[in-house]
Formats: structure tokens, C-alpha cells, sequence
């Protein structure tokens, strides 16, 4: 019996410790600031929590109208409203889109397709929950492939907001600032999990092409080291 109760203190200590630890990691980790020139964006939902579709209405609404990134970025995401309002009013998506949305996961995913052209655009979505319980990391990626490679244009790449469960809002944060900006040496692609908490990257270079990860840890995110 006494040896029963040593071991008991000792797994208690242990969980103790490791709880204290989260605790103090909790407090001492702070996101930075926004970039200039990004407002707070308010996300509307009903129910307890919003979920990928409320984080998708409220990055859609606030793209369309971002002006300073360019007129192909606003009629890109312009666009994307409009098909994504008619999936929500359950109506025929035009120009030949799909759109995906996993509620369950927090992953949703719009897709249009041009094989005359050998031209297939995608936009995702998912979101992360942040581990002091405070906060939400969500995630806006576009890809461009064309003819078998990827592409560059002013919508492709890769956004993270901040959200706020207090404010209901959420902020821009720089990929660099959280951890989110891969080294390649020629065009990083992204690929947000649908299952699962990493995110996949493809960078090419010299004509060559490897798969990375960057590791989500609950606040920001870590490349992982290949064994």
C-alpha cells in the first residue's frame, strides 16, 4: 500500500510539473503586432464558436475589397465571394468551380478548373486552435498550377490571421513572425492540412522538387528537421 501511494505522489508531481511548464509557456508567449495598413476583421457566427465557414465569410468580405493589393487580387477574391455566397444560398456555382467544405476538420476549399488551358487555381482554408485557449490561428492559401508547375500571380500565397475569442476578431500576422516563412530556393507552395495540424510545403529549385513540413506546436510553427 505505501509503495502504491509512492508511486501515486510520484505521477502526480510529474503531471504538476508538466501543467506548471504549459502554464508558464502560456503566459510568456506573445503574438506581435499586425502590419501596418490591416484592419481587425469582425467574424459573425451563430452558436457557441464560429466555425471554417464563418472564418471563410469574413476573409472573403474583407479580400474583395483590399484595393492596395491590386486590382487581380480583388477580382480574384471578388469572384470567390460571389461563388461562395451561392454555395451558402445552395444555388449552381458558376464557371465551372467546386467548392468543399469540412466542418467537422475546420477545412474548406475552392477549386475551378480549366483544362482547355491546363489551368487549376485553388483556395483553402482551415484553421488552428491556439494552445493558451485564448485564441485561433487561421489560415487563407492559394495555388496556381499551370501546365504541370506551379505559378506566381497577385492572389497566389499565403495569409494567417490571428482570431481573438473575447474581441471576435481577427488580426493579419506575417508568416515570419509565426514561424510560417520556408527558405526555398525557388517558389514555396503551401498545402493546409485538411486532417491533421502540419502544414505541407513543395519548393522547387534548379528544376528539382522535395516536400517539407512546417509543425504546428500550438502557438506558431517549427520546419521539421529531416532525420
Amino acid at each position: 500500500m505505501r509503495q502504491r501511494s509512492m508511486i501515486q505522489a510520484i505521477v502526480l508531481t510529474a503531471l504538476l510539473s508538466i501543467t506548471g511548464v504549459m502554464q508558464t509557456n502560456a503566459q510568456a508567449f506573445e503574438y506581435p503586432e499586425s502590419p501596418e495598413g490591416f484592419d481587425n476583421i469582425a467574424v459573425k457566427y451563430q452558436g457557441s464558436r464560429p466555425t471554417i465557414s464563418d472564418f471563410a465569410t469574413a476573409f472573403l468580405n474583407y479580400s474583395k475589397d483590399m484595393e492596395p493589393l491590386g486590382k487581380e487580387y480583388t477580382e480574384f477574391y471578388g469572384t470567390i465571394n460571389s461563388e461562395w455566397q451561392r454555395y451558402q444560398q445552395k444555388k449552381p456555382l458558376k464557371n465551372k468551380a467546386s467548392i468543399i467544405v469540412d466542418t467537422k476538420n475546420g477545412y474548406m476549399r475552392y477549386e475551378i478548373r480549366r483544362p482547355e488551358a491546363c489551368d487549376t487555381t485553388v483556395m483553402e482554408m482551415c484553421f488552428w486552435n491556439c494552445a493558451d485557449g485564448k485564441h485561433k490561428m487561421v489560415c487563407a492559401n492559394t495555388v496556381w498550377r499551370l501546365d504541370g508547375d506551379y505559378g506566381w500571380a497577385e492572389y497566389t500565397g499565403t495569409h494567417f490571421f490571428l482570431y481573438d475569442n473575447t474581441t471576435k476578431k481577427m488580426r493579419c500576422l506575417l508568416p515570419e513572425d509565426i514561424g510560417a516563412l520556408y527558405d526555398g530556393d525557388g517558389l514555396t507552395v503551401f498545402f493546409l492540412p485538411r486532417k491533421g495540424k502540419n502544414i505541407k510545403v513543395s519548393a522547387a529549385g534548379g528544376g528539382d522538387r522535395w516536400d517539407e513540413v512546417l509543425e504546428w506546436d500550438g502557438y506558431q510553427f517549427h520546419q521539421k528537421e529531416k532525420p
